[in-house]
């Protein structure tokens, strides 16, 4: 059983390392993100936040969203990072890594959750962080096509199995914040679900797009 599970790791190593080493530029045609994401039913747009330069480069990101939108409660600010080819899959970065570094506290986690929005489910974390007198709850995932997960080398997976069987290499990080001013965390959460739910179908058709 150890010689097997060897053999297949080995395998599976390999494969990877062809995957990835062989990946090239897709011909991809999507409009920008930010232009995509202008409009959510029911959302209306605050603002776009333009990342630096530094942390767009250690991210390696193709496109990416960092917008805040007006909810029927407030504000809810969404992230997606995107990627065309299966060598960044390894890019992305959680906020377990990102937030810290930061200086933000990570106070809460509530791993392995899930919503199904049908015909898809959404495999995702949940965690809540603090800096100062700001709190936020905070639901992300990674996505590899229809496909999502919470774990970054499931998602490497993910995109290597994509890549072999034709449905692509692109792929993302998504973040979904709501701050949590008055520590109301079950309706931040209703907030960040709603949101989501209207959301979503519109980011898989910007996946499937191109």
């Amino acid at each position: 059983m150890n010689r097997k599970l060897l053999i297949l790791s080995v395998l599976f190593s390999v494969t990877c390392v062809f995957i990835y080493s062989r990946s090239a530029t897709e011909n991809v045609s999507k409009p920008p993100i930010k232009q995509y994401f202008e409009h959510i039913e029911g959302y209306k747009t605050l603002r776009h936040v333009d990342m630096e330069e530094n942390v767009l480069s250690l991210l390696q990101l193709d496109d990416y969203l960092f917008t805040d939108y007006q909810g029927p409660n407030g504000k809810i600010t969404l992230y997606i990072g995107y990627y065309y080819t299966a060598d960044k899959a390894s890019a992305a970065h959680s906020p377990l890594i990102c937030y810290p570094s930061q200086g933000w506290v990570i106070e809460k986690q509530v791993p392995n959750l899930s919503v199904n929005i049908d015909p898809f489910v959404i495999h995702y974390n949940e965690i809540i962080t603090s800096l100062g007198g700001q709190k936020e709850l905070v639901l992300y995932w990674f996505q590899a096509h229809h496909d999502t997960n919470t774990k970054a080398f499931k998602n490497k997976t993910n995109v290597a199995y994509n890549k072999l069987t034709d449905r692509g290499e692109q792929h993302a990080f998504v973040r979904v914040s709501v701050p949590l001013g008055s520590d109301n965390t079950n309706q931040a959460k209703q907030d960040a679900m709603d949101f989501i739910k209207k959301f979503y179908p519109q980011f898989i058709r910007f996946v499937d797009e191109g």
